[in-house]
């Protein structure tokens, strides 16, 4: 999830499109998880994370993700399931920490269905005048103010089949997290 994240820089605007098209793997997935995933409520880390097997979202029961009477949970879910995929099939962002093409990616797709989800595309028209930017701002500060308390909160229902990579290169947040999958 790119809001509140450190790196909330944003992909190339037709990367990812021009990845869809050339990798049928990641295509199919995709196509897939934007009608099929499941999201799940479960302590995660950052508000946000995904199942070893990409198969199922999780975001934190605290975060809440109505913005603008709008629910945006699939964009925090659009994140999880973008970043997974680009790992899987493309290899790209496999070293979490050297390599954030793939997270920036996932901001883009995140970025992309704010918008849709705000502006409320009805697949003819956009109901509400947001412009991408002002959709992106008003979902990043809305959730940005939850972050911090959910980063510091207390583990205590994590996914056993949480996938790990964002947690990789910090030692003390991999015990946390095992701690609670273990207890």
């Amino acid at each position: 999830m790119s809001a509140g994240d450190i790196d909330d820089r944003l992909g190339p605007a037709t990367e990812l499109e021009r990845l869809e098209a050339t990798n049928a793997e990641l295509r199919n997935y995709l196509a897939w998880a934007r009608t099929s995933i499941t999201i799940e409520r479960s302590d995660v880390p950052f508000g946000g994370g995904i199942s070893k097997d990409g198969r199922t979202v999780y975001i934190h029961p605290e975060l809440d993700c109505m913005v603008a009477e709008t629910d945006c949970i699939f964009a925090v879910a659009t994140h999880e399931f973008t970043e997974w995929a680009l790992r899987e099939f493309c290899r790209i962002g496999e070293d979490y920490a050297d390599d954030p093409r793939g997270h920036r990616l996932a901001n883009r797709a995140e970025y992309d269905e704010v918008f849709r989800l705000l502006a409320k595309d009805t697949g003819e028209e956009y109901l509400i005048a947001y412009t991408p930017d002002e959709a992106w701002q008003a979902y990043d500060e809305h959730l940005d103010s939850q972050l911090t308390a959910i980063e510091h909160a207390p583990l205590t229902n994590v996914p056993k089949d949480l996938a790990l990579y964002p947690y990789e290169s910090d030692e003390k947040m991999l015990r946390k997290i095992r701690e609670a999958q273990n207890g």
